[in-house]
């Protein structure tokens, strides 16, 4: 079956604009870390709040067991779990390289 030249432009790019639309659709880059913690809940609350803010981070949402913050498009979260002697760190941003360098700041300033 012969497709005529026309019909297979289209069809090439409306596959194209669907790949491209996908990809813009993928969503952001999502960075995560973890360490032990030999502190208690409230201490680890207290040093995730002054790690968001020495890393440049606006106060953000807050619960019993993370902190939050923003920097432009990048947001960070710092969840202490002090029964499971363990704190969380989670970045996402639109560029994957930064999302992985905020991340690392955020870790040294904890």
């Amino acid at each position: 079956m012969r497709v005529p030249i026309g019909a297979a432009t289209l069809l090439l790019g409306l596959a194209g604009a669907i790949a491209t639309e996908a990809m813009a659709l993928a969503g952001p880059a999502v960075a995560t870390r973890w360490r032990d913690l030999g502190e208690s809940q409230n201490n680890c609350l207290g040093h995730a709040a002054a790690a968001l803010f020495k890393a440049g981070f606006d106060a953000g949402d807050f619960g019993s067991q993370s902190r939050t913050g923003r920097r432009g498009d990048y947001t960070a979260s710092i969840r202490c779990v002090a029964d499971r002697r363990i704190v969380f760190f989670v970045l996402s941003g639109p560029e994957p390289a930064q999302v992985s360098r905020y991340l690392d700041i955020l870790y040294q300033r904890f």
